[in-house]
């Protein structure tokens, strides 16, 4: 009995067993089943299914700052701060998000509005039409969207972001509809001083104008997201697994400019307008060796009597049939009455005949040909000389019967530079102007830059060839000139290249530094550079007398002046009696840090009347202190000649 009762037990347990089995294999087929279910519908879900399920996946960005602009120093230029401004949701400003039994009548709908717009009026300064005009008009296209089924407008901004005492009373409001939303703002540290450098950025922070622009890829922050499911209501239920990424913040970017030397050039070139009684002036500040720009400015100044300008009138006045005028010879500048960052920057926009300054070039280049001796002498006719070719009379202000090679630069002669570049080739003389880098843009990074203007090879004539001798015929840009003449500051490998021009600090490791765009000989580069010594202290005597309080340049220092007449717009011929003034110099001549370059724009009438309207009185004094306020700034130990010729003798 026992043996029967122990085998009917041990039977039912099998069945048992059994059915437990093929009830866990049934439960995971179905359980099996239903991931593979799970998993076809995410990964290829059917057509009419896949509208709702990328209904419920959202992405929540996460917004990181752009990265600030410094200068060489780590001085803050720009950076981004957290702001806010107002908005307005019309919907439910309205109450059209309320079912009608809950909706404010329309009298307290009138209210509403009314006291909507008479506070963000007095908050973010709109006009109340202009508040009406962004908020009312959405209202009523609202209820038109609902009659036609469409999707509301739930978001007008209103404004642009406030400041501290507007965020205080725009905290303070209770209107339903009106709230906050948090913005990124970007603050300029350094105002004027550097806004058409700095430049720009659009609403959404990317780089409108200048630096901005400019090195926008690497100021460019990377935008951080969560990518989450929602349920049926809308709310977060679970983060996709990898669907999360950090903000990262742009980069800081490191300009070369100097905000220190900014502001001394500026100051310094306020005086020189103010000496001269100005329309305009433009410095550029770079350091040679590197291309470097330290500093640069274009500013303008409110002159009275200025005529705007009229072509009859102009040919009139240059005949003599009517009284001189000073007419208006800046351009228009609409930009700089919205925001200082959209004005025009003349010092790579706007382009000027260089004058005398221009024979620095011309006469290296003389000698890079081997067309003269440095010690050659040249027929300079005292000062008046009728050229071979047409009717063309050259004067010069330093009248000699003769002058060496050397001479001819340090007194600026226009007869010897037309007779030295003479012996020059049309090709010859375009491909040296060519070669200086003129013709063609620094791309220094800064919108608008203009390439320059050299006359085409096919319309160079014997007028050309001499007028570009002296800097006329051919129109550049400052910062053209600063890489030009740098031509003459580089020291040892770099001597008589041409430098990179950069608004990006560099170091000895830069790959900029490691190209070799040989323009002249390094020994021509250095006869040059101790050459216009002589053209430095000429121009320091005439500066000791007209501002005897000024101190003498404690640096020996070298460099050219210029002065040309300003081109009429209309193309016919030159403002009479109207010049840009210029002068370019290094410093110090051992061992130069720095090339400055300032133009004075259409210097007054009582300047022209004494007789210091020319470069070398109005632009050169301002130049000179710019560069002696710069070299102390730097540590540069003070030089003279007496330094120079001590020092020279020692080394014997």
């Amino acid at each position: 009995m026992s043996k029967v009762l122990g085998s009917l037990r041990e039977s039912q347990c099998r069945r048992a067993n059994r059915v437990a089995l093929i009830g866990i294999v049934a439960v995971m087929v179905l359980f099996g089943s239903v991931l593979v279910r799970v998993i076809q519908l995410q990964v290829a879900p059917s057509t009419e299914l896949a509208e709702f399920i990328q209904q419920r996946q959202s992405r929540a960005l996460h917004s990181a700052p752009r990265g600030d602009l410094l200068d060489r120093r780590g001085r803050v230029l720009a950076a981004t701060r957290p702001g806010y401004r107002v908005f307005v949701d019309p919907y439910a400003l309205a109450d059209l998000d309320l079912p009608p039994s809950k909706r404010a009548t329309a009298e307290e709908l009138q209210a509403r509005y009314s006291q909507t717009i008479e506070d963000l009026s007095r908050i973010t300064g709109l006009s109340p039409g202009e508040v009406s005009d962004r908020v009312l008009e959405r209202v009523a296209e609202n209820r038109h969207r609902l009659l036609e089924d469409r999707r509301p407008i739930r978001y007008v901004s209103v404004g642009l972001t406030l400041d501290d005492a507007q965020l205080a009373q725009a905290r303070d409001l209770d209107i339903r509809g009106v709230a906050l939303e948090r913005r990124s703002v970007r603050e300029s540290s350094a105002g004027e001083l550097v806004a058409k450098l700095i430049g720009d950025v659009g609403v959404d922070h990317n780089g409108l104008l200048g630096a901005e622009l400019r090195f926008d890829d690497d100021l460019e922050p990377a935008s951080g997201y969560m990518d989450y499911i929602r349920d049926a209501q809308g709310r977060p239920m679970w983060v996709e697994a990898g669907g999360y990424a950090m903000p990262q913040r742009g980069s800081d970017v490191r300009l070369s400019i100097d905000l220190a030397i900014q502001k001394i050039a500026i100051e310094e070139l306020e005086r020189g307008m103010e000496d001269a009684d100005s329309a305009g002036g433009r410095v550029v500040v770079a350091d040679p060796m590197t291309g470097e720009v330290l500093a640069m400015a274009d500013l303008t100044r409110d002159v009275r009597g200025l005529v705007p300008f009229d072509g009859e009138l102009a040919t009139k006045i240059k005949r003599g049939e009517a009284p001189a005028v000073r007419f208006v010879t800046l351009p228009e500048d609409p930009g700089k009455e919205i925001h200082p960052a959209l004005s025009r920057n003349r010092c790579v926009e706007d382009v000027y005949e260089p004058g005398s300054t221009f024979k620095s070039f011309m006469w290296a280049e003389v000698l890079q040909r081997e067309k003269v001796r440095p010690d050659e002498m040249f027929n300079t006719h005292n000062g008046l000389y009728k050229l071979p070719y047409g009717r063309r009379t050259l004067n010069d202000v330093t009248k000699r019967a003769e002058q060496s090679w050397l001479q001819v630069l340090i007194n600026s002669s226009n007869i010897g530079m037309a007779q030295g570049t003479a012996r020059m080739s049309f090709r010859e003389m375009r491909e040296a102007v060519l070669r200086f880098g003129f013709g063609s843009k620094t791309d220094i990074g800064l919108p608008g830059e203009s390439a320059g203007i050299v006359t085409n090879q096919r319309n160079w004539s014997d007028y050309t060839q001499t007028s570009v001798a002296m800097g006329h015929e051919v129109a550049v840009t400052p910062v053209q000139m600063v890489r030009a003449f740098s031509v003459f500051a580089r020291d040892g490998e770099l001597a008589g290249t041409l430098p990179v021009l950069t608004l990006r600090a560099t170091d000895d490791r830069s790959p900029a530094l490691s190209l070799r765009r040989q323009v002249i000989d390094a020994w021509i580069a250095q006869l040059a550079r101790e050459t216009m010594v002589d053209v430095f202290d000429n121009m320091v005597r005439m500066m000791k007398r007209n501002f005897p309080d000024d101190a003498e340049p404690a640096f020996v220092m070298f460099g050219k002046s210029g002065t040309a007449e300003i081109p009429r717009p209309d193309g016919r011929g030159y403002f009479e009696g109207q010049y840009n003034s210029s002068f370019i110099l290094g410093a110090p001549v051992e061992r130069p840090r720095v090339v400055v370059l300032v133009v004075i724009d259409d210097p007054g009438p009582e300047m022209r009347r004494q007789r210091r309207h020319y470069g070398s009185q109005c632009a050169g004094p301002v130049a000179a202190r710019v560069a002696e306020r710069v070299l102390r700034y730097m540590g540069v130990a003070p030089q003279t000649q007496q330094d120079l010729a001590d020092a020279s003798t020692m080394s014997r």
